[in-house]
């Protein structure tokens, strides 16, 4: 099934939500002053990302897991007394990103859907189309890097830079890169090796914390980008019959970085903006 997706920046009732919005550019992006808390939630679902962030006045889900995923979260966030996510972000399509999304859209409304440039090719993206239409929910489609801040938290979202990858869609993946007062957080999807140089580009340098691209699996740069980025803290999403490799753990290891896995059950991170606060 296809549809046709509006591709604009922000859609206009975000304009009204956001402080600020535009593209990336060479000009340094104004760090917004403290004045709150941001807190996140990277849920245990398996080989499948699932997290749930909150600024002082905004709910953000980045990636629904997998189909039987989309209950936990929904469930969460009924518990956080959440009945809209003002901005709900699909990183790419694979089945552990969008498997859920119809499920939480049974359970909340989302004033912002926002996904990569491109079409999926498997059941899981054609139940999200369905949901997607049945609903009518509007779609961003971001075609352009963009830049925007909720509260005190600046957000920043790399596009993939090519039409074709080789690996798929994992290299479609938004990549996120999140600051708040001192603090620096880098959600990196399903990148794997081409889209990791188009990040290490844009995003190159170090982080103090990384949600680990790919379930933690290796290849041919990530010894490269961990050793860039060389967060201090670091959670790879992924579950005892699917374990992270050993190599990437091992560099996570040499950078020094304190890791942990879902497969141990949720990680509950806290910026105040200037410490970081994960507990497992």
């Amino acid at each position: 099934m296809k549809i046709k997706i509006s591709v604009i920046c922000i859609i206009l009732t975000a304009f009204f939500l956001l402080c600020g919005c535009g593209n990336n550019s060479d000009e340094a992006v104004q760090i917004p002053a403290v004045t709150g808390t941001f807190d996140f939630t990277v849920l245990k679902a398996g080989q499948a990302d699932a997290i749930f962030m909150q600024t002082e006045n905004y709910n953000i889900v980045l990636d629904c897991g997998e189909k039987d995923d989309g209950d936990e979260l929904a469930e969460l966030l009924q518990e956080k007394g959440v009945s809209n996510i003002d901005y709900l972000f699909i990183t790419h399509f694979d089945k552990d990103h969008v498997g859920g999304f119809p499920e939480v859209m049974e359970n909340v409304t989302a004033s912002n859907i926002i996904v990569p440039d491109y079409e999926g090719n498997n059941d899981e993206y054609e139940k999200y189309v369905e949901t997607v239409k049945n609903k009518n929910l509007t779609i961003t489609a971001l075609t352009d890097d963009t830049t925007f801040i909720l509260d005190d938290v600046l957000f920043e979202v790399s596009i993939p830079k090519k039409k074709s990858y080789a690996e798929g869609d994992n290299d479609f993946s938004l990549v996120i890169s999140v600051t708040h007062g001192e603090n620096t957080f880098l959600f990196a999807g399903d990148a794997e090796k081409d889209r990791l140089t188009e990040v290490l580009s844009e995003f190159g340098k170090q982080y103090d914390f990384l949600k680990v691209p790919h379930h933690g699996k290796f290849n041919k740069n990530t010894k490269r980008f961990v050793t860039t980025v060389k967060p201090t803290y670091s959670v790879i999403c992924d579950s005892e019959k699917n374990p992270a490799e050993d190599e990437t753990i091992s560099i996570l290891q040499y950078v020094g970085s304190k890791t942990y896995s879902t497969k141990n059950g949720d990680v509950f991170v806290s910026s105040d903006g200037k410490e970081i606060k994960v507990t497992q």
